[in-house]
């Protein structure tokens, strides 16, 4: 199971996510390592594990403000070997179009409101994006037409509980059976609530293809020493 760090961006530092109230967000406070610069933060990642790919939510871009572009470029030079998947809230063909970065994969959120055509249009422009079907705590974040078409998911999807991010308060297995399902073949990926080993194990029997994390990171719950057990577990998949 593939585990990807999470940095949210705002005003060029990293914040703290926290059940998705972005206008509390402060910047990140984490063990491994002093501040909030992007950098650092990412080659904290790093030291702490071999990730293969960063998940970046440019807060400024999906609360309406320009990008941040310098950013996320530099990171890009910084870290020429990770995958990055970046979520700007893009929601249509200009959008995606002019978004301009080199080996980078987008991340089409569902909050977006786009809808199912609107979907099939992006996915056409950007091969192989990531769709996040986002949600708040039982409310699907999006036009509900998205979740009856799984038809037109792209191969990669993210259920995310934005309700739980930041919380610890344990992964939403209701809605995640409910995308596994539904998805078929697809790589499903989780977010939300993740706070220990314990809950990085129930996600590996769902047969998930991985979780993105941050808080549990920052705040040591989750080890190196216990990534290197998870990495050892054997694959699993969910019963249909």
């Amino acid at each position: 199971m593939q585990i990807v760090p999470v940095i949210d961006l705002y005003k060029g530092q990293v914040v703290q996510a926290v059940a998705g109230k972005r206008e509390h967000y402060r910047p990140v406070r984490s063990h491994l390592c002093p501040g909030s610069d992007p950098g650092r933060i990412v080659q904290a990642f790093l030291d702490l594990y071999p990730f293969a790919t960063l998940y970046i939510a440019d807060l400024d871009a999906i609360t309406g403000l320009p990008a941040d572009r310098i950013v996320i470029r530099k990171l890009r030079e910084q870290f020429p070997l990770l995958d990055i998947w970046l979520d700007q809230g893009l929601h249509d063909k200009d959008g995606m179009l002019q978004a301009g970065y080199r080996r980078i994969t987008h991340v089409i959120g569902s909050e977006t409101n786009i809808s199912p055509r609107q979907l099939a249009d992006l996915v056409a422009v950007r091969p192989q994006p990531v769709l996040s079907l986002d949600f708040r705590g039982e409310v699907f974040l999006g036009d509900p037409a998205l979740l009856r078409c799984p038809d037109l998911w792209p191969e990669r999807v993210i259920c995310m509980n934005l309700e739980r991010v930041g919380t610890g308060n344990g992964v939403d297995e209701q809605r995640l059976q409910q995308i596994r399902s539904a998805g078929g073949q697809r790589r499903i990926y989780y977010a939300g609530g993740i706070g220990n080993l314990s809950d990085l194990y129930r996600l590996h029997d769902h047969g998930v293809t991985g979780v993105l994390l941050a808080t549990a990171l920052h705040n040591g719950h989750i080890t190196a020493r216990e990534l290197k057990l998870l990495e050892q577990a054997p694959a699993k998949k969910m019963p249909r």
